[in-house]
């Protein structure tokens, strides 16, 4: 089972007085730790469960080890999807999709920790740091509920929704990282003198991604080997051809200075890949897998900068870059039509982070080549300067960055968003980034879609001790999407990553950064003109007019269409050539753009956020 999904669910409260809520709450405990067993469930050390589980349209066993003292092992097995995490007091781990192990991010071994803790009952007798306090009654699946709120001195928020007069459990409301779910538990059976729940619904705001297990065996107090939690051998994904260990330096295309398409054959068909460390899985466009023969299973939700899409999932995918081949992995079916036409490029297949888990990445930006190297047979570049780059939520890898001198915050490290920086509202509200700086509106977003968003400009950011100023900066809203996270805060990208010769070394949890000293002199690309528009067909469709731009203050509209710039007519390679740049042209020039109708209006271009 997944600990994940779903959105921020806001509660509003009517509350009675707060000294009847707590006399309240102890004998309703009580009760509760009575039902469950009494003495026999404070007497539960460990419990051994197996079953089977159904998710996005696919179906398979599960199996689960827990202990009291927080150690936790969970093995998924849904044919092409395949997991299993293991936490434990130091090295926890997990196996991603394609059968790579990774170390398990310490907040998602904080939420497994958590869930042991009231599995067990001992975060309600008040151990691990656990509070509790009652909350209003709730109504839930036509019955009314008393809600106990367990927390653990962090963000996270676990509800359970009890009877009132025997205690039963019912299910549990959580919040882990801005996202709510509800955990229905039913089927409740004495095994031992305990009671424990035979099922398991995990409801979300999505229904591709509830899920429902059905326990079928469970042991309790049973002893639990180490050798279950020991790390497994690591399965290869990535090998060289001819013995060696290294690809060497391959020129990539630099495409538009934000997007990074690497020559790759893909099941022995030769096309282009984006490079992507922002990616935890490889994704393939639906069109590219029926050309590769893919067979795609399930309906999941695949969640991105732009908000949630549909994905489905396929094995037996090989990917080869010069010497280097990526064997067995299980990639993600998303549509990938959009996000192409938007950036101007065909897009087949985007890279993830298989890539970058067992190789050395070494992106050589100033001369637009990139190799893989064996990390053994790797020695760092002369001027290079380390920073951790480490786990964070739900596997992503993060760095840290300093904004106008504010204590460095956890942003996600990614080659793929062809910007410089956004950030995520559980930051930028909170530092009140917004508030007498001058911003306007865009659109911003990809796998999901498109959001407007506030724009505005950093006086300054920090990386590895390089200061970056004047720095473009989107501000994610709430949503379902990415940015929805409040344990990474913002989201990296090349516009910034760009301007060094980049190493990543996910083994040791190591980013190298070689400073190319012309590029951080460079200022950095922003709009001058306030028309977001998109591309296609000989013509600029105007989506969306920014508030406080030239644009708008010359009166276009949304929906007006541009056949020609100064001239020259939009092409079908236009968002690769220099004539695409011409909104961030120096402030003060005047741009004559040609209309559908074939009349020509003036823009003046000008600093607006």
């Amino acid at each position: 089972m997944r600990l994940l999904t779903s959105i921020v669910l806001g509660l509003a409260l009517v509350l009675a007085p707060a000294s009847a809520r707590a006399d309240a709450l102890k004998p309703l405990i009580e009760r509760h730790l009575a039902w469950r067993g009494g003495d026999a469930y404070a007497r539960l050390e460990s419990a051994h469960a197996r079953g089977t589980t159904a998710t996005g349209g696919l179906r398979g066993t599960w199996e689960s080890w827990r202990h009291r003292d927080g150690r936790l092992r969970v093995d998924t097995d849904l044919g092409v999807l395949k997991s299993a995490l293991a936490v434990v007091p130091q090295g926890s781990w997990k196996l991603n999709a394609s059968g790579q192990v990774e170390d398990a991010a310490p907040t998602d071994v904080r939420d497994a920790r958590h869930r042991v803790a009231l599995d067990f009952g001992t975060a309600l007798r008040g151990r691990d740091g656990a509070k509790l306090a009652l909350l209003p009654d709730e109504a839930r699946d036509g019955r009314t509920w008393k809600v106990v709120r367990v927390t653990f001195g962090d963000e996270d928020l676990y509800d359970l929704f009890l009877d009132g007069t025997e205690g039963a459990l019912h299910g549990l409301r959580i919040r882990e990282d801005n996202e709510t779910r509800f955990v229905r538990l039913g089927d409740w059976r004495r095994v031992q003198d305990v009671r424990m729940p035979f099922l398991e619904e995990v409801l979300t705001d999505n229904p591709d991604s509830d899920e429902r297990t059905v326990v079928e065996t469970l042991e309790l107090n049973v002893p639990l080997p180490p050798s279950l939690f020991a790390r497994p051998e690591v399965a290869r994904r990535a090998s060289f051809a001819e013995g060696r260990k290294s690809t060497g330096f391959i020129p990539f295309e630099f495409f538009n200075e934000n997007r990074v398409f690497i020559p790759a054959r893909v099941n022995g068909r030769e096309t282009q890949v984006l490079l992507d460390s922002g990616a935890e899985m490889t994704v393939v466009d639906p069109a590219y897998a029926r050309e590769l023969g893919l067979k795609a299973e399930g309906q999941l939700a695949a969640v991105g900068s732009g908000g949630q899409a549909q994905a489905q999932l396929a094995g037996g995918v090989d990917i080869t870059i010069g010497h280097l081949k990526l064997s067995g992995l299980t990639v993600a079916i998303i549509d990938l039509a959009e996000v192409a036409k938007r950036i101007g490029h065909p897009l087949p297949v985007i890279l993830g982070k298989e890539a970058f888990n067992q190789l050395v990445v070494d992106v050589d930006f100033p001369n637009r080549k990139v190799a893989f190297h064996e990390a053994s047979a790797f020695k760092a570049p002369p001027g290079a300067v380390r920073l951790p780059v480490v786990e964070s939520a739900g596997g992503q890898r993060t760095v840290q960055l300093s904004i106008e001198g504010r204590p460095p915050i956890p942003v996600l490290f990614d080659v793929g968003n062809g910007g410089a920086l956004s950030l995520f509202p559980s930051y930028w509200q909170k530092a009140g980034l917004l508030e007498k700086r001058r911003s306007s509106k865009t659109l911003s977003g990809a796998v999901g879609g498109l959001k407007e968003r506030d724009v505005a400009t950093l006086k300054r950011i920090q990386l590895a001790g390089f200061t970056l100023r004047d720095v473009p900066t989107v501000f994610d809203e709430v949503g379902n999407s990415v940015s929805a996270s409040d344990r990474i805060l913002g989201n990296l990208g090349l516009a910034v990553l760009g301007r060094f010769r980049m190493v990543t070394d996910y083994a040791n949890d190591t980013l190298l950064l070689v400073p190319d000293a012309r590029a951080l002199r460079q200022p950095f690309r922003k709009d001058r003109s306030g028309l977001i528009t998109f591309s296609g067909e000989g013509r600029l469709e105007v989506k969306l007019v920014a508030p406080g731009s030239p644009a708008a203050t010359a009166g276009w509209r949304v929906g007006e269409e541009i056949v020609a710039i100064d001239g020259q007519k939009i092409g079908p390679d236009y968002e690769g050539t220099e004539l695409a740049r011409w909104r961030s042209r120096p402030a003060g020039q005047t741009v004559v753009l040609t209309m559908k109708d074939g009349s020509e209006r003036r823009l003046t271009l000008r600093d607006y956020y």
